[in-house]
């Protein structure tokens, strides 16, 4: 019985230990249990502690960015308005020297030597208006602000108009110019044609200034598009121009950079002529305007620039772009042609050269005209003297133009008047802004008198009287031009040399010292090169003089 006991105890203790040793590894399971969830929970902790860093870090970048965005709008707005501000502040005063040049080249008793300054003044500020919009154009491109004007313009007349502007100074330099159109050109076209002609006269001016002797060709071509494959739908037409000159040429590695801004080949650092932006704007240009330009050239033998544009042809044979109808351009108006009503014309400027110079020109051909010098005069003047045009400036204290425009504009007898606004601006919005304001027209500063007298003609129907402007000084008159290059090249070294030099000093008098040493030789060179150094062209007394260096091998 005793040992039933003992075996029962023996047994209860045994499951006893073995429930506890259940129970304890229970236990042991439940802690590691537990210690890996509290790993879990600290991955899970440093899991959001790491998103919740990330999610910050990105917070500040969105900030950074915002920041960062907001920055370059205030950037670009602060460029764009300093540009607005340099384009009037550097126009503005062109405008007055060119203006009055005119006008006093206007005067009949004007002396010859007198007209020979003028001619000066007026050639180097045409040389610095270029500059001044060589580089606007490029602040206008960095800014984003570059845009194309379309049109309705007569390509044929573009040309012409080419061929007129370059040909005295081609004769001048003993060159022969030919502009070359081929029959399927077409006459009247839609596109930007300032911009056009802007890519032209840079690559004409370049071949001309880079050519001492030979001759420089303009040839302008066009395939019309027939689809899709060509980039563009019926109704468009692609030209293509060419220059080639038979000038000093470029080396290859001179062409790879002769499209980027103020770069400068060797022939345009000795020429020390424009700013290196001329050709970098071209192609700009010629892009947006859907092509390219390429160029081919070797040294000694000249150089060849070619280029497309996709134009629109245009269904009216009668409409121009861009403003004001074309005086001829060798002509000089006089006065209106007999017949004709008194116009009446409002000059509204803030600027009294402006407004002075404007209406001595109008009162010189017979134009009544009167000013105001903002925009609530301009609303008054025309309320009493009702004119028939009003010029107006679109930048002027107490009531700019474009809300004087406006008042105009909204009665119906302000829609018979003709409201053309004048800026200084390098904008071409303002073009679009102005006709919003019910402007009927744009003319940019600074202006010329055919611009002006256009203007009239155009929009009232005025016609004038014409007589021919005095022959400018330097050009060739009756016989043919000498060859200037030719002629150069026959004369000793010792005398090329000395004439080099006194070009290169900017010297007029030691030129006239060189010159009259063999005057009595050639009195025909000696003669041209003398007009060349009353003109200030040293540039051309320069390559005269180093033309025999440049000759092909």
């Amino acid at each position: 019985m005793q040992v039933v006991r003992i075996s029962a105890f023996v047994v209860v203790g045994t499951l006893f230990l073995v429930a506890l040793w259940a129970l304890r590894r229970r236990l042991h399971a439940r802690e590691l249990e537990l210690a890996r969830k509290a790993q879990e929970l600290a991955a899970s902790r440093a899991a959001e502690q790491r998103l919740c860093e990330e999610l910050a870090e990105a917070r500040r970048a969105e900030e950074e960015a915002r920041k960062a965005r907001e920055e370059a709008v205030t950037a670009s707005r602060s460029k764009s308005a300093f540009l607005a501000n340099m384009s009037h502040e550097l126009r503005t005063p062109l405008n007055s020297i060119l203006g009055f040049a005119q006008l006093v080249e206007r005067d009949p008793s004007l002396a010859d030597r007198h007209r020979e300054n003028l001619a000066v003044i007026c050639k180097s500020g045409e040389h610095l208006l270029g500059l001044v919009n060589d580089i606007l154009e490029m602040a206008k491109i960095e800014a984003g602000r570059m845009t194309l004007v379309d049109a309705e313009f007569d390509l044929h007349d573009t040309l012409s108009g080419l061929s007129e502007m370059f040909a005295v100074e081609a004769q001048k330099r003993g060159l022969t110019l030919t502009v070359e159109r081929e029959q399927d050109v077409p006459r009247h076209v839609h596109g930007d044609e300032g911009k056009l002609r802007q890519v032209l006269i840079n690559l004409l001016g370049n071949a001309l200034k880079f050519t001492p002797r030979g001759s420089v060709t303009l040839r302008a071509s066009a395939r019309r598009a027939t689809g899709a494959h060509d980039g563009a739908a019926a109704g468009r037409v692609r030209v293509s121009f060419e220059v080639t000159d038979t000038g000093r040429g470029m080396a290859k590695a001179e062409l790879a950079e002769l499209f980027e801004a103020f770069a400068q080949t060797t022939t345009g650092r000795q020429s020390r002529e424009g700013t290196g932006l001329g050709l970098h704007i071209s192609r700009r240009i010629v892009r947006m305007m859907g092509g390219d330009i390429r160029v081919e050239s070797q040294v000694g033998r000249g150089t060849t620039l070619r280029f497309d544009v996709r134009l629109s042809l245009a269904d009216a044979p009668d409409a121009r772009a861009g403003g004001a109808a074309r005086a001829p351009a060798a002509l000089r108006a006089v006065g209106l042609s007999p017949g004709q009503p008194r116009y009446r014309v409002l000059v509204v400027d803030d600027r009294w050269d402006v407004r002075h110079c404007l209406l001595k020109l109008l009162d010189s051909v017979g134009v009544e005209a009167r000013s105001a010098t903002n925009g609530l005069g301009a609303v008054a003047q025309w309320e009493t003297w009702a004119p028939h045009l009003v010029l107006l400036d679109l930048r002027m204290p107490l009531l700019d133009g474009y809300e004087a425009a406006s008042r105009i504009k909204a009665s119906a007898r302000g829609h018979e008047t003709v409201v053309v606004a004048m800026t200084a601006s390098a904008f071409e919005q303002n073009r679009a802004l102005a006709a919003e304001a019910g402007c009927d027209d744009f003319v940019s500063k600074p202006f010329r008198d055919a611009d002006i007298l256009g203007l009239l003609t155009k929009h009232l129907g005025a016609r004038f009287d014409y007589e021919e402007r005095p022959a400018e000084p330097g050009a060739a008159q009756g016989a043919p031009a000498v060859d200037l290059a030719r002629a150069a090249a026959g004369l000793p070294a010792a005398l090329r040399k000395d004439l080099r030099r006194a070009a290169t000093r900017l010297d007029a008098k030691a030129v006239q010292a060189t010159l009259d040493r063999f005057r009595p030789e050639d009195a025909d060179l000696a003669g041209a090169v003398a007009e060349l150094a009353r003109g200030y062209r040293f540039d051309s007394i320069l390559a005269l003089s180093s033309a025999d260096e440049e000759e092909p091998s």
